[in-house]
């Protein structure tokens, strides 16, 4: 059971300030005829720290939009997920794009993914 203040709230929060439609793990509460215009968040991984003394937490943001994610909304999130205590860029991997066809469609989606990291100790 989760708490008012959890980590996955606290991002489920800061993202609302930046995109109206925030899903967690899957899209799959879009409706066929609603717009790819919506963003995921998820928990990735979680590692042991080399000095045993607690985790740290993964997690993923994908932006998805039809046509294509506007530029600075790389920002945006990253802003508004820096605002959670302890949550930093995942300064390892670089910020992804990818690309799909809507469904049934001949229109083109990209998907700006970004991963966060947030320590824990145990």
């Amino acid at each position: 059971m989760s708490t008012p203040d959890s980590t996955l709230d606290c991002i489920r929060d800061a993202l609302a300030t930046v995109d109206d439609v925030v899903f967690y793990g899957t899209a799959a509460g879009l409706k066929e005829s609603e717009p790819w215009d919506y963003t995921v968040f998820s928990r990735e991984e979680t590692r042991a720290k080399d000095n045993l003394t607690g985790f740290t937490n993964v997690y993923s943001v994908a932006m998805v939009r039809e046509s294509y994610v506007p530029d600075g909304a790389a920002s945006e999130v990253i802003d508004a997920m820096t605002q959670i205590p302890g949550m930093r860029l995942d300064h390892g991997t670089a910020i992804g794009y990818y690309y799909t066809t809507k469904p049934g469609t001949k229109d083109v989606v990209e998907m700006m993914t970004l991963r966060f990291v947030k320590a824990v100790k145990s």
